[in-house]
């Protein structure tokens, strides 16, 4: 597994969504990836997340999560296990290429051989041991060819919703290939073929890289955002944390907003990917938690005080509270959290954003927070 000049492994969980694609239950104040909607019952998302690469880094301490400022407290409240010097608080949102590129920063910092596996903390996993496999390949990858590694998804179905990795030819004896190109969010056609191709998986935005290699491609190809990281960084080696921190809050806000994946991942020649096959679910909407939930003998898929008669293929989920009830439905979703009550057609659950939108537009922001 080591190669030579090869330092220690940082996981990174990327923490710092505010989404409402699970609204009612998810909040700005409690984004989903604060939620109980993986496969370990009660366990929220995050939890399950830093379990998984805690196992493949060697421990808790050999993290890095990149979160809000605002879900800093959450953050602690979920991973007690994490030392607070390890939680990185992003003082704005300015999407994955800043949040891994900070993570990348600080890890080097410590470590100027460091390999980073950065993960979203709001997706789930139901075969943990191969992702531990494929995680540990996609480090050695990382460490030996000096490129950054993804675990590409294994297509089931075809999806419109996802982005695609496009496979070049194999490198290397590690079931790895390169990427030829990224598609983002394909038409229906387009996105049959790719799941039948063979050559393509689904993006899972899941990087496994040398610190100084991210850093590196930061800089060639994102000059704007790798400005500002390297201030913070150069603070970070001439007066400490504290002082990272408080640059961090000058120069964060004025960096772009822009993904990994536009930033660098498109741009770069190091690009390799792995096809995973782990039982990957992004728990994007409601109508996901039938890859993570057991229905029972009717099709429903229920959370909390359910009743359901004469009801078939239906997700009802309640937040502990009050009890739901459901009579007479068949592929619905019902939801309800908190002061919130969404009823939508299953085959429509990823309107959810466009309830949020309104809910914004009447000026009813208080039942997003």
């Amino acid at each position: 597994m080591s190669a030579a000049g090869r330092g220690k492994t940082c996981g990174v969980l990327l923490a710092g969504g505010g989404g409402t694609r699970l609204w009612p239950a998810s909040t700005r104040a409690r984004p989903k990836q604060f939620l109980p909607l993986g496969r370990r019952e009660g366990e929220p998302l995050i939890a399950g997340a830093a379990r998984r690469l805690s196992a493949v880094c060697g421990g808790d301490d050999r993290l890095l999560v990149v979160t809000a400022s605002s879900q800093v407290p959450r953050v602690r409240e979920a991973l007690p296990a994490v030392p607070e010097a390890r939680i990185l608080a992003e003082p704005a949102p300015r999407d994955t290429a800043a949040a891994i590129g900070l993570a990348a920063v600080y890890a080097r910092s410590r470590d100027p051989g460091a390999i980073i596996g950065a993960i979203p903390a709001d997706q789930d996993i139901g075969d943990e041991a191969r992702f531990s496999e494929l995680a540990a390949r996609a480090l050695s990858v990382a460490a030996e060819r000096d490129a950054i590694v993804l675990l590409g998804i294994v297509p089931t179905r075809a999806e419109t919703g996802f982005g695609y990795i496009e496979l070049g030819e194999p490198v290397g004896g590690e079931g790895a290939r390169a990427v030829m190109r990224f598609v983002e969010k394909p038409g229906a056609d387009a996105a049959a073929e790719y799941a039948s191709s063979g050559r393509h998986l689904w993006n899972a935005g899941m990087f496994f890289a040398p610190a100084r290699r991210l850093c590196e491609e930061l800089a060639s190809h994102a000059p704007a955002t790798w400005r500002g990281l390297e201030a913070i960084g150069e603070a970070l080696r001439t007066g400490g944390e504290a002082e990272a921190a408080r640059r961090a809050r000058e120069v964060y806000p004025d960096l772009p907003a822009i993904s990994i994946d536009h930033a660098v991942m498109e741009k770069t020649s190091a690009a390799v990917a792995i096809p995973a096959d782990i039982g990957w679910s992004d728990v994007g909407s409601w109508a996901s938690l039938a890859e993570t939930r057991a229905s029972d003998d009717d099709g429903n898929i229920t959370r909390g005080n359910a009743v359901l008669i004469d009801a078939r293929r239906n997700i009802v989920v309640g937040d502990g509270d009050h009890a739901v009830a459901v009579v007479g439905l068949e592929d619905v979703v019902v939801v309800q959290s908190g002061r919130g009550i969404l009823v939508v057609p299953r085959e429509r659950a990823q309107d959810v954003r466009r309830v949020v939108d309104a809910l914004k537009a009447e000026d009813l922001d208080e039942f997003l927070d």
